[in-house]
């Protein structure tokens, strides 16, 4: 069993009946999950209000100009992003960017393009070869597993359990239903959901002048995937990070992330000075300690990996040397749902990232 999913969304390997699913209820009509913050003038962050857990979908930014809008990654709950634009503006949206290829933040293209028939999606370049090949294997491999874990989830609290098969807190209890609403939005939104790939490639970076306003598109390293952007709105300070930034844990996926370039990604996202950062999950930050504190993380990590790897030392006895405490600690503090995904999402995963990629390059 791989140390995470292919695509950081939730632990396989759990079978259970899938009936359990069916009978968890979803959110009222009146709850889209998310709430709209205002940032500046025009600029709108579409924010989710799921409690932490496994089981994601993704933040979104409203750019509303003189005569259209920009649109900010493209989550599973786009057509209750679309309800909220359509209350804000009925200017057009012209141009969709996703932060990068997992479903959470491209599958709403399509609920997208038939909103706004004349819309634009701009994606890293290595998208139009991912979604097609290994992004829809993975997807496959989700439709296939996250019902079935969602149905452990509820057999483990039915009987009072946690995953870990402990007795199971109210923390987890909350975390655990929230998981389980989101597994079944995705199974009603996905399955079927045909990919939308970008009509524009970004590289190194693209600007947009639309209006008065300047929106810079910019990739400014390996992170979270290789296909990681950053939308930079130089002249309200905002940075939409995508999942480079996620709280309160860092999703990494030992097979598609680079934790040995992450931290001089984030260094180049600091240098921007954003004054508010909209991460890819988690809410709007307005200063840069989170950012920072990931930074260290990586660093750290990164640190450690090398003197095992210069020891000649094997990935399992990377994984025993490696000491993450102090970071959990400062990540997770006494919260046992943190503390998991922080084993589930960094220990692991970031270990083996980071051993990949000094193998491969000294």
């Amino acid at each position: 069993m791989p140390s995470t999913p292919p695509f950081i969304r939730l632990l396989p390997g759990l079978l259970a009946a899938t009936a359990l699913l069916a009978m968890q209820p979803l959110r009222a009509v009146s709850d889209p999950g998310f709430k709209v913050e205002t940032l500046a003038d025009g600029v709108y962050a579409a924010i989710r209000t799921d409690p932490p857990g496994l089981m994601v979908d993704a933040n979104s930014l409203f750019i509303v100009n003189e005569a259209d809008v920009v649109v900010v990654d493209a989550p599973e709950a786009s057509a209750e992003m679309i309800a909220a634009l359509r209350k804000i503006t009925p200017k057009p949206v012209t141009y969709l960017i996703n932060t990068h290829w997992h479903d959470d933040h491209v599958i709403g293209n399509a609920v997208w393009r038939k909103a706004y028939p004349g819309i634009h999606f701009i994606a890293h370049a290595s998208l139009r070869d991912y979604l097609p090949g290994t992004g829809t294997k993975n997807r496959e491999g989700m439709i296939k597993g996250a019902p079935e874990f969602a149905g452990q989830m509820q057999a483990q609290m039915d009987q009072g359990r946690n995953l870990q098969d402990q007795p199971i807190s109210d923390e987890e209890r909350i975390s655990y239903s929230s998981d389980i609403r989101l597994v079944k939005h995705y199974m009603e939104v996905v399955p079927g959901t045909p990919n939308v790939l970008p009509d524009i490639a970004v590289d190194e970076g693209l600007t947009l002048i639309r209006g008065t306003r300047r929106i810079e598109i910019r990739h400014l390293g390996n992170g979270h995937t290789k296909a990681d952007l950053v939308v930079w709105l130089p002249a309200e300070r905002i940075a939409a990070t995508g999942d480079l930034v996620v709280w309160p844990v860092p999703l990494v996926g030992n097979d598609q992330s680079h934790v040995r370039d992450w931290p001089a990604t984030l260094d180049a996202l600091l240098k921007l000075e954003p004054a508010v950062f909209v991460p890819g999950h988690g809410p709007v930050l307005r200063n840069a300690d989170y950012p920072r504190q990931m930074r260290d993380l990586f660093a750290s990590i990164n640190d450690q990996v090398a003197a095992s790897v210069a020891k000649g030392a094997s990935l399992e006895d990377t994984r025993k040397a490696v000491d993450l405490a102090a970071f959990r600690d400062k990540f997770a503090g006494d919260s046992k749902v943190r503390r998991f995904a922080f084993g589930m999402y960094v220990t692991g995963p970031a270990v083996e990232s980071a051993y990949r990629d000094a193998k491969a390059t000294p």
